[in-house]
């Protein structure tokens, strides 16, 4: 399959041209190698042990090595067709699920509102690998693991910029570190702290967070910081209308007093004038 034939697939109109087809890297389905290749070496592994159980044996030893051919070559096939496309005019994201299930997503240049990349981890930081986010009026695009993030940015930058005149900034997004997610923990009902995280992107820190504690663990985490941040609001709700009270209470019984010497001023004016 070349690009013309991924250029086939999203129907380029008369005035528009294939710029860019990019692949996630394979590390992305390293699971899934993993799988054939225990499949299909473990068959062979075992082969003289199954033959020797005679046809069941054999039968079994096909078993093992088909299946791991098939679900290599159906992982392959979605590897291949998990594909980014960049056009002068649009960008398109095929996110294949099975071999008869196919999400496609589109956006125009006029609707691309931001382009940031991210590095995470050592294994992206070796390999030279990133995650790009391309965020559009209605939706959002989260690439991960291709290559040469910085590149694909700036290209992405310099055809919009060609294209349309929208200037947009190749924008690296930095993770937060085991201390640093520590941090924004206990400065969670702390309003003042939160100005120092203005930076980093809300759908990062959440899948940072899903990968160091785990999804259960980070709702719970959410719930009960929640519920806290509640009761310390309506705690200090309460002890402002308590101090509203109090100050209420307070004029109250000044009045009074002041008016106290007024109406003995006024009494001992009348027994004088009597």
């Amino acid at each position: 399959m070349s690009e013309q034939y991924f250029a086939k697939k999203i129907s380029l109109r008369a005035d528009e041209e294939l710029v860019a087809v990019l692949h996630h890297h394979p590390i992305s389905f390293a699971k899934q190698i993993f799988i054939t290749a225990l499949l299909i070496l473990g068959s062979f592994f075992l082969m003289f042990l199954l033959f020797s159980q005679g046809s069941f044996g054999v039968a079994l030893f096909l078993a093992l090595l088909l299946t791991g051919l098939f679900y290599g070559l159906r992982e392959f096939y979605l590897w291949y067709l998990n594909i980014f496309i960049i056009t002068n005019q649009r960008i398109f994201d095929f996110d294949q699920k099975g071999f008869f299930n196919r999400i496609v997503s589109e956006v125009p240049f006029e609707k691309i509102l931001d382009i940031s990349y991210s590095v995470r981890g050592l294994g992206q930081t070796v390999l030279k690998l990133g995650t790009i986010k391309i965020q559009a009026t209605g939706t959002t695009l989260i690439l991960k693991n291709l290559k040469k993030p910085v590149k694909v940015n700036q290209l992405l930058a310099d055809v919009i910029r060609e294209q349309t005149g929208k200037k947009l900034e190749v924008k690296k997004v930095r993770s937060l570190t085991a201390k640093e997610k520590e941090q924004v923990t206990a400065d969670f009902l702390n309003q003042e702290e939160f100005e120092e995280y203005e930076d980093y992107n809300l759908n990062e820190l959440i899948e940072d967070y899903k990968e160091t504690l785990g999804e259960l663990r980070l709702k719970k985490l959410l719930v009960d910081g929640l519920d806290k941040y509640e009761e310390e609001e309506e705690g200090q709700v309460e002890r402002a209308e308590g101090e509203e009270m109090k100050e209420a209470q307070g004029e109250a019984e000044l009045k009074e007093e002041l008016a106290k010497p007024e109406e003995n001023v006024t009494g001992n004016f009348k027994q004088k004038k009597l």
